[in-house]
């Protein structure tokens, strides 16, 4: 999880010294991404560290909590359009996360298919 972070801490620094507009989250994701893609980085520490951040899932749930507390009127007069928009966002995102997650175990399989016919290659 260390790791994880201080990806997150350079990446929060590069945007603040160079004034980027992009959030350090993003720029931090993408740069794990290039290290997992090129063999720099073990997959086991980002494990580690998103096992951790599922595990605490629940704690990021509390300000929304807070901010329902704090803007009951708000939620009293638009409560049905915020609740519609929550809900829809909500489906969106979940079906965004499917298709990405098949899309993913697609290009898993297709890949695991290429090294196994180059290796039956190299083997004959």
């Amino acid at each position: 999880m260390g790791a994880l972070l201080g990806v997150w801490f350079c990446a929060d620094w590069l945007t603040r010294s160079l004034g980027w507009s992009i959030s350090p989250g993003v720029l931090g994701m993408l740069a794990v991404l290039g290290l997992l893609l090129s063999g720099k980085a073990d997959i086991g520490w980002v494990k580690s560290g998103s096992d951790w951040l599922l595990g605490e899932l629940v704690l990021f749930f509390i300000p929304c909590v807070v901010a329902v507390v704090n803007y009951l009127p708000l939620f009293r007069a638009e409560g049905v359009q915020l609740t519609i928009a929550v809900g829809v966002g909500t489906i969106l995102v979940m079906a965004a996360t499917a298709l990405a997650v098949h899309a993913g175990c697609r290009l898993e399989r297709r890949i695991t298919q290429w090294r196994d016919a180059a290796d039956e290659q190299g083997q004959s």
